[in-house]
């Protein structure tokens, strides 16, 4: 079941690209970095180049799995793993979110948020991170 990313992940995300996950069937991994994504609801679409669609396209065929994290920053700052299903499109590689983890070293390591409901899951990060947006889009320097 699809569940909306919460406002923070979704700017961290924006903010910082995200780091693609596929596999083939045997569990062969393939990572590409894409330094730019868009999160509407429960779905992130990542612009990818002809290179990139060439590196995954097969391994999607073979298996519709994609795990994202944040890039940059964000792999620590946002400690998320976002897994669902892909499908490229136009380009656009569609990632339908149905789980969503916690990647924060510690006892929180691995904690699904996404069967807490969007509500809990909201008031779990709220909680813990008062960094809602990254510091450049805030108008920080690098």
């Amino acid at each position: 079941m699809a569940i909306d990313l919460t406002p923070r992940m979704k700017n961290w995300l924006e903010a910082m690209g995200v780091h693609v996950a596929t596999a083939t069937k045997e569990g062969f991994p393939t990572v590409t970095v894409a330094y730019a994504c868009q999160v509407e609801g429960s779905t992130i679409r990542v612009p990818l180049t002809p290179l990139q669609i060439e590196q995954i396209s097969k391994n999607l065929a073979e298996n519709p799995q994609v795990a994202v994290a944040p890039g940059q920053l964000g792999a620590v700052r946002a400690p998320y793993q976002f897994k669902g299903l892909g499908k490229i499109s136009s380009q656009i590689l569609e990632i339908q979110v149905n789980e969503v983890y916690c990647t924060k070293p510690g006892a929180e390591a691995g904690i699904r948020l996404d069967t807490m409901g969007y509500e809990a899951m909201k008031n779990f990060e709220e909680s813990r991170w008062k960094d809602i947006t990254p510091p450049q889009s805030q108008g920080s320097p690098r």
